[in-house]
């Protein structure tokens, strides 16, 4: 059995309909708040899986149900390289034991050298694993033992969002973990034609473009946004390798149909509103749900003049957590036959509007 461990991001449930979307013939095996198993019909490469991926903070093979830790000596002794051998046991919806320690005295035992990576919580961080560069094994509710294989890299999202010539916050900061969900759950193979309406300083454009998609689309009624973009976009050619083509475009998304046609997805995130403090009334609220709203509206009218059919939206619409309350596709495009097929928030803590990730095409 080819079976597969995926450690998630803080919002679990946007992590795991990526994955699924990522290996679609994958079959669930267990799933928790932390963590996600799989079985694959063929053999995965841990490291591709996870550069693809946005949500997920590792990926591990599952190398036993039980006997844990002689299977964490066998992998350790099958792989040991000249030095001392240093790993890590991390513990997910289970209590943290010794086993680490046990692992170390056997391995003692067979005259091997080794250095057991601690933290104080329950579970070694990708940060630390890194840093150490030690194998990971992952214990997951004491049913699998997982050997880590990849895990996120958190310098690479760092700089691919703070260290770009151009960032605005006041319009609005899409992170690059999340414009690659968003990518994901689009299903679109690399020779698609991507479109982002409301490209901003064009972090859905770059992330599309790492990951290997060969014609990608931006507009921005800003002129600065376009501006921004282009900067950024430049800057990433120069850092980064990758084949696609790309092109912005300054442009209203109300008049988006004059300009394309045949787009195979749209990835976007709009305008969502202005920046909130909380506790705002019921009647601000509804004020800027209705301004949205007509926004909302007339972009997706645009939407259904330039998809092909049987075309993909992937959408960030705002849910305004203070008022518990968010916009619905249906009431924006319902009447023009669109169809939500999958609606996941994404939310930080004390975040005074959340996004809900809204998928779905029009009807045929």
């Amino acid at each position: 059995m080819n079976a597969y461990a995926f450690i998630l991001g803080r919002n679990p449930e946007l992590s795991v309909a990526e994955i699924i979307a990522v290996l679609p013939q994958a079959n669930v095996l267990g799933s928790m708040p932390s963590f996600l198993v799989i079985a694959t019909p063929a053999a995965i490469d841990c490291a591709a899986v996870l550069q693809r991926l946005g949500g997920t903070i590792k990926v591990g093979e599952v190398i036993a149900q039980t006997d844990f830790v002689a299977a964490m000596v066998q992998r350790l002794t099958d792989r040991q390289l000249a030095g001392k051998l240093k790993f890590g046991v991390s513990f997910y919806e289970g209590p943290k034991t010794e086993l680490g320690m046990e692992v170390k005295r056997r391995l003692a035992e067979k005259n091997i050298s080794s250095r057991l990576v601690v933290s104080r919580e329950k579970a070694l961080s990708s940060v630390v694993v890194a840093k150490n560069k030690c194998q990971d094994f992952l214990v997951l509710q004491n049913r699998w033992l997982a050997a880590v294989g990849a895990v996120q890299e958190f310098e690479r999202y760092s700089h691919l969002d703070y260290g770009r010539p151009e960032r605005d916050l006041l319009s609005g900061s899409l992170p690059p973990k999340l414009a690659k969900i968003m990518i994901n759950l689009a299903r679109q193979p690399l020779n698609t034609r991507l479109l982002d309406p409301f490209c901003g300083s064009g972090t859905i454009v770059q992330e599309a473009l790492l990951l290997g998609y060969q014609d990608v689309l931006g507009i921005d009624k800003s002129r600065k946004a376009i501006d921004d973009a282009t900067k950024n976009l430049e800057w990433l050619q120069g850092q980064q390798q990758f084949s696609g083509d790309w092109r912005l475009t300054e442009l209203p998304v109300q008049t988006l149909s004059r300009q394309f046609r045949e787009i195979d997805a749209i990835i976007t995130e709009p305008y969502l509103g202005p920046p909130l403090r909380g506790g705002e009334n019921a009647q601000t609220i509804a004020a800027i749900i209705a301004e949205l709203t007509k926004l909302y509206r007339e972009a997706f009218e645009q939407f259904q003049k330039v998809l092909r059919p049987a075309g993909r939206v992937v959408i960030a619409l705002p849910y305004f957590v203070w008022a518990r309350r968010g916009i619905s596709s249906q009431e924006i495009a319902g009447s023009l036959g669109f169809i939500e097929q999958q609606r996941l928030r994404y939310q930080r803590p004390d975040q005074h509007v959340a996004r809900d990730i809204c998928v779905g095409s029009f009807s045929q």
